[in-house]
């Protein structure tokens, strides 16, 4: 332990006008305890001895704080506020993984803090990805990481309230702030004196995120969200898209076993292509192969090549394909969910504008933001080309299902011959013409 906890408790002693004895007898330890507390001799301080003496030295809510992470030798709590466990199988990423350590490498420096915003379709891999990066950058902040699951996608997310409760609880704050404004100024305080990695997971939107920024300098926040956040001023962003082929590969050796997977290479590879490179369609279908040791990779391939069991099909307990695209779903204005579901009307490797307009028989401006707001949920992809939208393979067959329960069959079969009216209209006006304009 280094000597930051000795020195704090001398100079409060100081201040309190006690001697070493004195504090000693008020807060029923031995003085020999204490002379060791202030010569830096313990190498693991108990907590109940360190919290009886800030009680006794009647410190304030940020100087009993500073004390109690100075006991721990700068690192946080096992309990609320610290990271999750990372994947054992993580496999891939690699790019990112490099970007993100350089954005810890530059928060690491003396005035400068990053946040980085990880966004993208549902079950890309977003939470995994930074929950990784933290445990590789932990070892560049004396502080430690900090992790507040914001519930984004919930029907009732995390509440600044709560998320500070976690925050401060981690950082050793035992008596709650008599308000959510109190709480608020007690972390940015908190967090001005040290340099820190902070995790903020599947946000909603900037309001659950902006009060939570650190405001000093030193800090790395890495920001998972379906929506990339515009409205955060100065933050780094980071889309990510599906998993390559040769990614793919590594996560299913990983996780089923590299004997296993090269017995069956070429099932495998189409496992990978039906699951459409999205790492928690992978992570479902392996499972399912874990726990069903005596199929092949070939036996569930076959399975799956049936669109219409496919999102049944890629489930293991909890972990659900078509309950992640769901939650997004459900929080769409009715509008913009109706724009989403008439894109299952046909499989379109893309989509503009004016056929998003034919489908809903909208004006193109109209059908043009629809398609921005599904870009900003994470239910839609931008193309290469400008205009154009991707929609991933799993979430056009959840669009199909969505048509199909949430569209009468009149409705449907009208976006059908409107779609169809434009492209003959597309294909029949200029030779050579794009039907997708």
């Amino acid at each position: 332990m280094t000597g930051r906890l000795g020195a704090l408790l001398r100079r409060h002693r100081a201040a309190a006008g006690l001697t070493q004895e004195e504090l000693a007898d008020l807060a029923g330890v031995a003085v020999r305890t204490v002379r060791n507390l202030e010569l830096g001799r313990v190498a693991r301080p108990q907590r109940r001895t360190v919290q009886e003496l800030a009680d006794r030295l009647r410190l304030s809510e940020p100087d009993r704080s500073r004390l109690l992470i100075a006991a721990r030798g700068g690192g946080w709590d096992d309990g609320a506020g610290s990271l999750p466990g990372d994947l054992a199988d993580f496999a891939g990423r690699s790019g990112e993984l490099r970007r993100l350590a350089g954005a810890a490498e530059a928060a690491g420096r003396a005035g400068v803090s990053r946040v980085v915003v990880v966004s993208g379709v549902p079950g890309v891999g977003k939470s995994s990805l930074v929950v990784h990066a933290a445990h590789e950058q932990a070892h560049r902040f004396p502080g430690g990481p900090l992790f507040v699951d914001l519930r984004g996608m919930d029907d009732e997310p995390t509440t600044l309230a709560q998320a500070l409760d976690q925050l401060l609880t981690a950082l050793g704050v035992t008596a709650a702030p008599p308000s959510t404004d109190a709480g608020l100024t007690l972390w940015r305080t908190l967090a001005a004196d040290r340099r820190g990695l902070l995790v903020l997971d599947d946000a909603r939107d900037e309001a659950q995120v902006r009060p939570l920024l650190p405001g000093g300098p030193g800090w790395l926040v890495l920001v998972s969200s379906r929506n990339a956040l515009a409205g955060l001023v100065g933050a780094d962003r980071m889309p990510l898209g599906v998993l390559s082929d040769a990614e793919t590969r590594a996560l299913l050796a990983a996780s089923v076993g590299g004997g296993r997977i090269a017995v069956d290479s070429q099932a495998a590879a189409e496992l990978g292509r039906l699951c459409g490179g999205l790492p928690l369609a992978l992570r479902a279908a392996v499972n399912r192969l874990a726990v069903r040791p005596e199929w092949s990779a070939q036996c569930f391939v076959e399975r799956l090549r049936d669109e219409r069991r496919r999102l049944d099909l890629l489930r293991a307990g909890d972990i659900q394909v078509r309950g992640a695209f769901d939650r997004s779903y459900r929080l769409l204005d009715p509008a913009v969910r109706r724009t989403f579901r008439l894109l299952g009307v046909a499989p379109l490797a893309q989509c503009t504008a004016p056929v998003a307009a034919a489908l809903s028989g909208e004006p193109v401006p109209v059908a043009e933001d629809r398609l921005d707001r599904l870009v900003d949920a994470g239910l839609l992809g931008v193309g290469t080309a400008p205009g154009r939208y991707v929609l991933h393979p799993l979430l056009a067959l959840f669009a199909a299902e969505r048509l199909a329960g949430d569209e009468a069959t009149g409705e449907r079969e009208a976006a059908r011959c409107r779609l169809a009216a434009h492209l003959r209209s597309r294909g029949a006006l200029v030779e050579g013409a794009d039907p997708l304009k």
